[in-house]
């Protein structure tokens, strides 16, 4: 588990988003999503806020968003209300005229999909325990083959079929503001929630850029102690050209709930050439079923917004006029 955050190196623009998600009743009922993000410039003689967000999502128990509080106006909220988020809600959200696609509010809709995912894990945490999910019947879990750690015959499968508990816990995780002083301050976390985290750092480095890109999702318990479900970090190293192609790509997992969800990381490099202005689709072409994590998916589709990022760089106007035919 990793226990610091490398700061950011100057010149250079962070990227941080946390979500808070808690049930609104019960985690068998709806979710209320509570997320926060930031832009921060940061260069040798401190650090300059560029943006800043707040917005709260409620979901029903049919995930159908029944409610948006935020800064947004009414072009794209509207047409939210009543929505579900699953499948086709990311491509909804593309299609809404008014929601600039690279701004902080964008990247927190963004995550509403997965974040039922990960409020299905505090079901299992709290709700499971130690009675287990009940033996299936037939030859593989509901969820087998949808990624690594779900791959057909790895442990979660095994554990569902046989009926015990899928996780054993979640290992105790140092609060992410404790790690470095370059992420925005969070509220204390509620009792019984999950809570996601993000950190993008896009560094100028004369010829191209370098991107370091932390996630985790952590659960806590009735006394408020976190422990991490889902950790990654991210190094790579993009190009400067009209494309922002990924030169190179490694991850590194940590926490992660089962032993096989770490074998996904090292697909990440099937990435290598591919732009990022178009990275959304080429991480669903190149990296799906069993080579893949949902997770992971994620933080890689994360780097889309490395981009715009870089037009917040010192010197962002010069360096693309520069390399206007590239």
């Amino acid at each position: 588990m990793l226990t610091s955050l490398p700061d950011p190196a100057p010149p250079a623009v962070r990227r941080t988003l946390s979500l808070e998600v808690s049930p609104d009743g019960d985690w068998t009922e709806g979710l209320r999503v509570t997320a926060a993000g930031r832009d921060l410039l940061v260069t040798g003689d401190g650090s300059l806020v560029l943006r800043a967000a707040r917005i709260s999502v409620t979901l029903d128990i049919a995930s159908r968003v029944t409610g948006i509080e935020s800064e947004l106006p009414a072009a794209v909220t509207d047409p939210l209300i009543g929505a579900t988020v699953v499948r086709g809600f990311r491509a909804r959200l593309a299609g809404l005229d008014a929601l600039d696609p690279s701004s902080l509010e964008s990247a927190v809709l963004d995550e509403l999909p997965t974040i039922r995912l990960i409020s299905g894990y505090a079901r299992m945490i709290e709700l499971i325990g130690l009675n287990g999910p009940g033996p299936h019947d037939d030859r593989s879990s509901p969820m087998a083959g949808i990624c690594a750690g779900w791959a057909p015959g790895a442990t979660a499968d095994t554990r569902v079929r046989a009926g015990v508990p899928i996780l054993s816990g979640t290992p105790l995780a140092p609060a992410v503001t404790a790690m470095t002083p370059y992420f925005h301050a969070e509220p204390d976390p509620r009792p019984r929630s999950m809570r996601r985290r993000r950190v993008l750092d896009v560094t100028d480095r004369g010829g191209g850029y370098e991107v370091f890109e932390y996630f985790r999702d952590s659960h806590f318990d009735a006394e408020s102690r976190e422990g991490a479900l889902h950790e990654y970090e991210v190094h790579a190293r993009v190009a400067l050209n009209a494309g922002y192609t990924l030169e190179h790509v490694d991850v590194v997992p940590h926490a992660l709930p089962f032993g096989e969800c770490s074998l996904a990381a090292p697909n990440a490099a099937d990435l290598t050439g591919a732009p990022l202005r178009a990275i959304t689709g080429t991480v669903r072409e190149r990296l799906a079923g069993t080579r893949s994590c949902t997770h992971l998916n994620d933080t890689l589709r994360f780097l889309r917004y490395v981009p715009a990022l870089t037009g917040d760089l010192p010197g962002a106007t010069t360096r693309k006029a520069g390399n206007s035919g590239s």
